[in-house]
C-alpha cells in the first residue's frame, strides 16, 4: 500500500454509480483507491444516516475520491463543502466527481494532511470515514482534531470499523455531547461542540 499517498493512477479506471435518499450520484474511480470498485458499507451508513446543517460550510476529512462531501453537497444545496486528502490522486479524481455531479461551483477540494489544509476555518459540519490503515493515532487525530474547526453548536459525524467505543469513550473527554449507533459491525458516532 505504499502508493497509497503518492496519488499514482494504478489499476483500472471504474465508474461507481450511487442511489442513496432519494439522490443518485455517480462517481469514477481507480481500483487502487480505498472503496476504488463499490461504495463501501460503511461511507453507506454514514451516508444513510448523515445529519446536514441548514446553511453554512462544511469539511470531508479524507474525502477519498469524494463520496461524502460530493453526495452532502447535492443533498443540500446550500451547503458550501470543503474536502481534503493527503493522496494528490484522490483530490483530482474528487474534484472530477464534483463537476460530474454538478457541483464543483459550491465544492473546494484540497490537498493535504486532515485538518492542515483548513487551518484556521471553521466549519457547522464535520464528516470522515476515517482511515483505519494508517493507523489508530491518525483516526483518533481526525475524530479528536475536529473540535478545533467547529462553529459553537457545530458537530462531526464519524463511521469507525474498529477502536468506535474507545473513540468514543475519548471524545467525551473533548465534546459537549456524544452519541454513537451501531450498524453492521459499524459505530456511526456524532460529536457535539
Amino acid at each position: 500500500m505504499t502508493h497509497y499517498y503518492k496519488g499514482e493512477a494504478r489499476g483500472k479506471k471504474v465508474l461507481i454509480p450511487l442511489f442513496i435518499r432519494g439522490v443518485t450520484l455517480q462517481f469514477i474511480s481507480y481500483t487502487s483507491l480505498f472503496s476504488g470498485t463499490e461504495v463501501d458499507e460503511g461511507t453507506r451508513l454514514l451516508l444513510e444516516s448523515i445529519v446536514l446543517p441548514e446553511e453554512g460550510s462544511v469539511l470531508d476529512v479524507g474525502c477519498g475520491y469524494g463520496v461524502i462531501g460530493i453526495t452532502v453537497a447535492k443533498l443540500n444545496p446550500r451547503l458550501r463543502v470543503y474536502m481534503t486528502d493527503i493522496n494528490p490522486l484522490c483530490v483530482k479524481v474528487a474534484r472530477i466527481n464534483a463537476k460530474l455531479n454538478n457541483v464543483e461551483s459550491r465544492v473546494v477540494v484540497l490537498q493535504g494532511d486532515r485538518y492542515e489544509p483548513v487551518k484556521g476555518l471553521k466549519f457547522n459540519a464535520v464528516y470522515s470515514n476515517p482511515p483505519l490503515s494508517a493507523g489508530m493515532s491518525i483516526v483518533e487525530d481526525i475524530v479528536l482534531g475536529a473540535r478545533e474547526h467547529l462553529v459553537e453548536n457545530g458537530f462531526a459525524q464519524f463511521v469507525l470499523a474498529k477502536g468506535g467505543e474507545y473513540l468514543a469513550s475519548e471524545a467525551r473527554e473533548v465534546y459537549r455531547s456524544v452519541k454513537t449507533t451501531s450498524k453492521k459491525g459499524y459505530i456511526i458516532l456524532h460529536v457535539e461542540v
